[in-house]
């Protein structure tokens, strides 16, 4: 957190350049400007929400894409430490608050004193708020309530809110936020609003749809408070199809972090950017129709029938296990150039990078709306729902695949057809399918929750779920910069270690 001060910095140098208008502007010091345009401020605050890709592919793709199984290590784990912890959860928290969050609170502290603001401050509270949620729901008990106060209280040793108390102040913020929306006052233009390109009213479904998936997290917890959140929701609007869906727009300078992983960086694919058995299994073993588009065929499948289309690299299998025997057999079936040709490489769909990268989808809402009624919140049948969400997230699919390749209706409608249990289980293993490569967060989030979808071994046995991580370990430079706030943090929480539960996660 020491590093707030940089935000100072990062505005004037990255944000403001200007030409002089008249004489008068050599009075003004062009360092040390009095105030930032907003939609510069909100567009970076935007872009660097999105992280960047060192720290992706060391928290994600080495981590929490490992722990969830969407993907595993080739060659196996270190026997006793199947769930290193990841290196990017220091520096997805400091892009978090230093880069993302703070520029969001400049331009409501800006709005403060200009109400015509009053939709960039709504805007500003929205994005803040989906990523402070991510934030907690990593770490649990939080910098929040004096994280991000300015000058001149800027705080460089903030304390610690409990996630409890930033759950009910993001979904207040939330609900505020939309209340506060004024179609008769300016708001971001398409330029500097990179979610949703100056559409009000899509920020408005997408702070609705955030607070449902907030309540949903804390309804085991907090029923009560959680079902009140959903009952105001019913009659709101959310995301209601693809076109309404948040996301944001990689583009050839600043790519795609799996996109960077797997096709600048390494042309063939790095060591840990691959599909695991277990997401392999559960694709092929229901005859998903989103197979291709998630996975790629073996490579040594089309030469050699008897090594399957699509195989996946086995999670927490050690090194020195006699399973690896059975992989990387190129060389054996006389190829020896090649290499992990018998195990399938992340779909080219995936690999797109000019697809828009999905933050929050119409297929989430659907599920969230079939566990809400499950609950008895929310009026509908559970396994329409989830029909209708698996259905959104085909469309969402032939959207973006040229006609000759795209899911045909049959396929579709005899998947959907199979899907005969309106379950919680049947919900999460679709939402997991549907956050492949690129929620993470979500799936991550949603299995500390619910236990779904059951990860198996390679055996095919439950994992034991009491060595599963249940949360990121603080950054160092909280223990070295922020040490007595740390440390009424842990004490409240609990000791800062990965078996530590979050404020949520009750089951």
């Amino acid at each position: 957190m020491k590093r707030l001060i940089n935000l100072f910095i990062i505005c004037s140098v990255v944000l403001l350049s200007s030409c002089l208008k008249d004489i008068t502007d050599l009075n003004v010091d062009p360092n040390n400007p009095e105030t930032v345009e907003p939609g510069l401020l909100f567009k970076y605050a935007v872009k660097r929400g999105m992280g960047s890709y060192l720290t992706q592919s060391h928290l994600e793709y080495n981590g929490l894409q490992q722990w969830t199984m969407y993907m595993a290590t080739r060659g196996g784990i270190e026997p006793g430490n199947a769930y290193p912890s990841p290196a990017g959860g220091d520096a997805f928290w400091n892009e978090s608050y230093i880069n993302a969050m703070n520029n969001a609170q400049v331009i409501i502290r800006q709005a403060e004193d200009d109400p015509a603001m009053v939709n960039m401050k709504a805007a500003a509270t929205i994005w803040k708020s989906f990523l402070m949620s991510r934030v907690t729901d990593l770490w649990g008990d939080a910098p929040y309530s004096k994280a991000l106060d300015g000058n001149p209280s800027l705080e460089f040793t903030p304390s610690y809110d409990s996630q409890k108390e930033i759950y009910h102040a993001l979904l207040d913020d939330l609900a505020t936020a939309v209340l506060s929306f004024n179609p008769d006052q300016a708001f971001f233009d398409e330029d500097t609003d990179l979610v949703f390109a100056g559409n009000i009213d899509l920020w408005i479904r997408f702070a609705n749809s955030l607070r449902l998936r907030l309540a949903i997290r804390i309804s085991s917890v907090e029923p009560d408070y959680a079902s009140g959140i959903a009952s105001e929701l019913v009659s709101l609007p959310l995301i209601e199809s693809n076109v309404q869906n948040a996301s944001f727009q990689f583009n050839s300078i600043f790519n795609k972090p799996l996109y960077e992983a797997g096709s600048v960086r390494y042309a063939e694919g790095s060591a840990y950017i691959n599909p695991s058995k277990f997401l392999v299994d559960l694709l092929v073993e229901s005859s998903d129709p989103r197979t291709p588009f998630i996975l790629e065929k073996t490579a040594l499948s089309a030469t050699f029938p008897f090594i399957p289309e699509y195989r996946g690299v086995p999670n927490l299998v050690p090194y020195n296990s006699e399973v690896w025997e059975g992989y990387n057999l190129d060389a054996q079936l006389g190829d020896p150039l090649g290499q992990w040709g018998d195990v399938s490489r992340i779909g080219l769909w995936y690999m797109n990078n000019d697809r828009p990268f999905p933050l929050f989808t119409y297929s989430e809402v659907c599920f969230l709306k079939a566990e809400a009624a499950l609950l008895g919140w929310w009026s509908g049948d559970a396994l329409e729902l989830i029909k209708e969400g698996v259905g959104a997230h085909m469309d969402y699919i032939n959207a973006h695949t040229e006609v000759e390749q795209q899911i045909t209706t049959i396929d579709k409608t005899n998947f959907l057809n199979s899907i005969t249990e309106g379950n919680l289980e049947e919900i999460i293993t679709q939402k997991y399918l549907l956050f492949v490569y690129e929620n993470v967060f979500e799936a991550y989030a949603d299995y500390r929750r619910t236990g779904f979808p059951v990860l198996l071994d390679y055996e095919g046995n439950p994992i034991n779920s009491q060595n599963f991580p249940k949360r990121l370990i603080y950054p160092y430079s909280e223990y070295t910069f922020n040490r007595e706030n740390y440390q009424q943090a842990i004490e409240q929480q609990g000791p800062d270690n990965a078996t530590t539960h979050l404020w949520w996660d009750i089951n």
